[in-house]
């Protein structure tokens, strides 16, 4: 076994262990989180138990209002990143000022074909 062979050999152990270290980091940070859940679902039912049903309505409505604001800013995130990775940073300034060009003109005179121009140049499956 020459020289190059053990760094090679050692490069791969180190590799090896670093995965491994990360996975476990992972798997580490998934359990914490599962368990905050747990507990925080803990909490939940042992307040509901003292609630009347206005206020478990009222609590489950809160949670429901925070659920689909964080769903709908995760949707508008993953869409944005998207059409960032679609196109160059010019090409994707360009086409948002067309986009942008379109819905002033949609806005500004509500027609059947503005309307047709507004979402072919905004959406980016027309591109």
């Amino acid at each position: 076994m020459n020289f190059n062979d053990l760094k090679l050999y050692l490069i791969i152990v180190v590799a090896g262990a670093t995965l491994w270290f990360a996975k476990e980091a992972y798997e580490y940070n998934k359990l914490q989180n599962y368990l905050n859940n747990i507990e925080e679902n803990q909490k939940t039912i042992k307040q509901s138990k003292e609630l009347t049903f206005d206020q478990q309505l009222e609590l489950a409505m809160e949670r429901q209002r925070k659920f689909q604001i964080a769903s709908n800013k995760n949707k508008v995130d993953k869409y944005m990143r998207e059409v960032r990775s679609k196109y160059t940073k010019e090409g994707h300034e360009e086409k948002l000022a067309v986009c942008n060009y379109f819905t002033d003109l949609y806005k500004k005179n509500r027609t059947k074909e503005n309307e047709l121009k507004y979402v072919k140049a905004c959406d980016p499956i027309y591109h």
